[in-house]
């Protein structure tokens, strides 16, 4: 009991006095990897934490961000922390926090809101009832949010952590000279520099454009950087990380899985079959339409033009989309031709259009069948729209013509819309032979993710493969869906239920909408991934083949199919667009935004025509941006040569200081299991009754009853179990039927990895910051010696010769009682039975101490009583020997004060130093950049004029850093000054020969 004290005493320490110690990484539940130790490395090394992780899609960038966070917390760097993200991935956010890290987050939405006004009043502000919070990028461009968001952090509040993640969404958009900000650029921008540290997240940084990656780092990080003024490699070293999935397997192929992206022709069909009669059709319709929009002027010829490219992409998804959106089409036709003198100006513009983001819209909805309404209005809008502003100016005879051509279509497209396709046939013959049993009923464990863009093509899909698969074994649980018609709660039990073990979830085919091609982690049973359709935009490519391709994916290949049709002149361009897009990938990661707006605009300016098909697909083959990608690489720094050496020094590197810290604060799983043991074995509940399953490489799990007294009694157990089930419980779920459902998970010391290399979807790793060991250990600390736990202990030990350990504890507090540092300092001595009581106790030096430290462990661990005799002399003796002691501990303390003030002032006038040359340096290249002369005549007005407000700004940032180099370098140094410190003794330990 007293070495469960004792342990949990050392755990509860923290340092700041040394940047190279690494403590986060053994208070998490996750596997870890070398390289993701570098975010943080580079963190603890910076004044302010103005770091941009720009990690390949699917290396663990929020696991590198939790690393951070946590370690900040412990150093009492932080005390106020936003993570804004996008919509689809807040949740995953607070999981992710809450599992890996023991960090709880409250998610700030339209809900939320609304609950704390029905309990606080309408004039709440959210941002006031806690500390930790997640918000979605589009809300924070919404005043009713940030305004309450700026009256807490004021126009800068010290010791504030702002987490953005896809922060390239922030970056100004790209103009033909110069970028110009965005709503969310502004939004960013006002709200970044009243947080004292920032973390930005981004697979893909940079966009070709300097100017918008100057303006990016500046947000990030305004006194390395300013907008407008170039990015030098050397400057971005200290605070961006980039690594490559393609560069970590270059080094060690078992790394990551290998990614195979194959596609699937289908050739030799019918001329007759639909798919390709609507495709001539559908190119003819254009042709007539081309003929009648020839004399309108650029710009709207354009606009008209969007009718057929919105036709065109769902015909490549479906017959079944096309089918309905043809005739809203047709129907928005008609009433052009019925109304064709009426004034379309009035209708909305294809810019003002976006597809709804339901999880802001309705956040918490459970009614799948009004997200999907919705959804359909929305296109069904935008159908409409497009259908109007493009029959402008058109006569009677020109629509009435069009409208025949529609009529022809739909005649062929309403009678496919309910059967199968080509790919419908393959891919049914695959699962056929890959997921199910030579009986062609039974399920093997494999499972398949199908990814469509449009909600017609996957109702029409998942219609199809039901009806195929109606005779195989429990056919109606064995397909789900994830889409943007999904509610909040479905989402997570479709989660849930599709990286679960197979033998324990029925699912075994998931069909997704790009809804889910971002912020949903799939890999753990499923390696095969198709895409039923093409997305036209490279990078939602790139992001759904990143479900399965990606950090703790067990299989060592994931294969990516996509269908090709041999007859169809289209699919020569789409499958131009995807090899693009993996070359793109090997190159720089994800897919690279240098590219990704050229190849996009090609392809959405005018569509895919048949007689344009082949010389498209070579201009999209041949599309490089040179320049735009020199300017990045040279930016960056991002040669594939330079990247991989950098990679492996890190490595080297990292391995060092992880072996390193471990040595100093690595806590091992089978202490922190052995003290767990202790604190519920006080409390009448057997850690080893609970036993269950044994994993891979002999990892135990517990499975602990909350019915036990224990746990019953206390309500505040009741949460804590409701963490470890496998989902979080509906919005409209009653509680128990919810924990009816969903029992609570075994539990585990070490990472619980399944025989297939897996996470085993049913076992919680605990560690030292989650909730369950968090509350065991709060006993030790919070009860002190009371309830049979004293300060004095003795234990049987090795050595012929009894030894007395004082261990103490020494904390140093910095401004505003910020602990800067705590450590143990241990004080031995010899104890002679002659002696003993006579005369007062000697310590030994410091030199000596090492093999009664070595004993120490030994007897802690063994934990053997001493006889009761011996107990006695001990309490009778242990005041005495503590004031001789004591003495030596305040002089080792005095001299370990002194050690640690002048770590703390070095690393205090080092950082200021850094940041006042830093700041200098900004002073001068702004200043430089601001005498060239601007040649802005030819320039766009919009980003003439955004040019104009840059230099505008230079001249204030100017203004500022004169401020900042008199005041910011004094504030970083008093930050590491000590003000106060404690010493105190925190126990006895005797060592007791077993001779006697």
């Amino acid at each position: 009991m007293f070495a469960s004290y004792l342990r949990t005493l050392k755990w509860n320490t923290a340092t700041s006095a040394d940047r190279h110690l690494l403590q986060s990484p053994f208070r998490a539940g996750i596997r870890l990897d070398a390289y993701q130790l570098l975010p943080l490395r580079k963190a603890l090394r910076l004044p302010r934490v103005n770091l941009l992780i720009a990690d390949d899609v699917g290396l663990g960038k929020t696991i590198e961000a939790g690393l951070i966070v946590r370690e900040l917390l412990l150093r009492r760097r932080i005390d106020m922390i936003a993570v804004a993200a996008p919509p689809s991935m807040t949740q995953q956010w607070q999981d992710e926090l809450e599992a890996k890290f023991g960090l709880s987050f409250t998610i700030i939405d339209r809900e939320r809101l609304a609950e704390l006004r029905r309990l606080r009043g309408f004039g709440v502000n959210p941002w006031s009832t806690g500390s930790r919070f997640i918000i979605s990028h589009r809300l924070l461009t919404d005043e009713t949010y940030t305004a309450g968001l700026r009256d807490i952090l004021g126009s800068f509040r010290p010791r504030s952590l702002l987490i953005l993640d896809e922060a390239h969404n922030s970056a100004p958009a790209s103009g033909a000279k110069y970028a110009i900000d965005s709503q969310f650029t502004q939004a960013i921008r006002d709200i970044a520099p009243r947080f004292e540290h920032r973390l930005f997240l981004t697979a893909t940084p940079h966009n070709g454009h300097s100017n918008s990656f100057s303006a990016l780092l500046e947000i990030l990080d305004p006194q390395r950087f300013t907008r407008g003024v170039p990015v030098r490699p050397r400057d971005l070293e200290p605070i961006m990380v980039r690594r490559l999935k393609a560069d970590l397997r270059a080094i060690d192929s078992r790394a990551f899985p290998e990614r195979r992206v194959e596609p699937v022709v289908l050739d030799g069909l019918p001329d007759s079959s639909p798919e390709l009669v609507l495709s001539r059709m559908l190119m003819a319709y254009a042709d007539v339409r081309d003929s009648r929009l020839a004399g309108l002027p650029p710009g709207q010829r354009t606009r008209a033009t969007l009718v057929f490219i919105h036709l065109q992409q769902r015909l490549l998804s479906s017959v079944a989309a096309f089918a309905r959106t043809l005739e809203v089409h047709r129907r928005s036709l008609a009433a052009a031709l019925d109304a064709a003198e009426k004034d379309l100006l009035d209708r909305p513009k294809p810019d003002d259009l976006s597809p709804p983001d339901l999880d802001d819209l309705l956040p918490g909805a459970d009614d799948d069948a009004t997200l999907e309404n919705m959804l359909d209005r929305e296109e069904d809008d935008e159908t409409d729209a497009i259908t109007r502003l493009g029959a402008r100016e058109a006569t009677r005879t020109a629509l009435a013509d069009e409208l025949e051509h529609v009529d022809r279509m739909l005649a062929v497209a309403k009678p496919a819309a309910t059967r199968p396709d080509a790919r419908v046939d393959w891919i049914m013959e695959w699962v056929r032979t890959h997921m199910l049993a030579d009986d062609g009923t039974t399920w093997t464990r494999r499972r398949l993710i199908l990814f469509t863009e449009y909600e017609d093509t996957r109702r029409w899909l998942q219609k199809r493969l039901l009806e195929a698969l109606a005779e195989t074994d429990r056919a109606d649980a064995r397909v789900e869906t994830f889409t943007g018609a999904t509610g909040a709660d479905r989402r997570e039990a479709v989660k849930a239920a599709f990286t679960a073990d197979p033998d324990k979830a029925p699912v075994r085919i998931l069909l997704c909408t790009d809804a889910a091609r971002e912020g949903i982690n799939l890999q753990s049973h499923c390696h095969d991934l198709i895409h039923v359709d093409l997305p036209w935009n490279p990078s939602r490519l790139e992001q759904r083949n990143g479900r399965i391709d990606r950090k703790l994916q067990p299989s060592p290949v994931v294969t990516c199919r996509y269908f090709v049709y041999a007859q169809r002149a289209e699919d020569v361009v789409l499958r131009t667009l995807v090899e693009k897009t993996e070359r793109i990938r090997t190159q720089l990661g994800s897919v690279g935004q240098v590219v990704e707006s050229r190849i996009s605009d090609r392809l959405t300016r005018a569509g895919i025509r048949q007689g344009d098909a082949a010389a498209l697909g070579r201009a999209i083959d041949a599309e490089e941006d040179d320049a735009g990608l020199a300017t990045s690489r040279d930016e960056m720094d991002d040669e594939r040569d330079a990247r991989i050496s950098r990679l492996k020094a890190d490595l080297d590197d990292l391995r060092r200081v992880l072996e390193d810290s471990r040595r100093k604060v690595g806590i091992d799983p089978g202490e922190l299991r052995r003290v767990v043991e202790t604190a519920l074995g006080r409390s009448g509940v057997s850690l080893d009754a609970a036993r269950a399953d044994t994993l891979k490489d002999g990892v135990e799990t517990f499975r602990l009853d909350p019915a036990l007294p224990l746990f019953a009694n206390d309500p505040g157990w009741t949460t804590i179990f409701d963490d470890l089930r496998p989902r979080k419980r509906g919005h409209r779920e009653p509680v128990a039927v919810w924990r009816q459902r969903e029992p609570a998970r075994a539990v585990a010391f070490e990472p619980p990895i399944a025989e297939t290399g897996a996470d085993a979807a049913d076992v919680v790793q605990i560690h030292l910051e989650h909730r369950f060991v968090r509350r065991l250990l709060s006993r030790f600390l919070s009860q002190g010696f009371q309830a049979r736990l004293n300060r004095v202990c003795a234990l049987i030990g090795p050595g012929a010769q009894p030894r007395l350990v004082m261990v103490g504890r020494l904390a140093v507090y910095g401004p505003g009682a910020a602990r800067l540092h705590e450590e143990f300092i241990p004080v031995t001595a010899l104890i002679r039975e002659r002696d003993w009581g006579r005369t007062p106790l000697k310590a030994l030096g410091q030199t000596g101490e090492a093999t009664t430290m070595d004993q120490l462990e030994d007897a802690l661990r063994a934990g053997r009583p001493v006889p009761e005799s011996v107990a006695d002399r001990v309490r009778a003796m242990a005041p005495g020997d503590s004031r001789a002691l004591k003495a030596t501990l305040n002089e080792r303390a005095a001299s370990r004060l002194d050690t640690v003030t002048a770590q703390l002032e070095t690393l205090g006038a080092r950082e200021a130093d850094s940041l006042k040359a830093l700041l200098v340096d900004q002073r001068a290249r702004i200043a430089r950049t601001a005498k060239d002369a601007d040649q802005l005549e030819l320039w766009p007005a919009e980003e003439r004029r955004q040019r104009e407000r840059d230099r505008r700004h230079w001249a204030e940032r100017l203004t500022a850093l004169d401020r900042e180099i008199a005041e910011e370098p004094a504030r970083v140094r008093d930050a590491h000054a000590p003000r106060a410190h404690r010493v105190e003794a925190v126990g006895l330990v005797y060592l007791w020969p077993a001779t006697g």
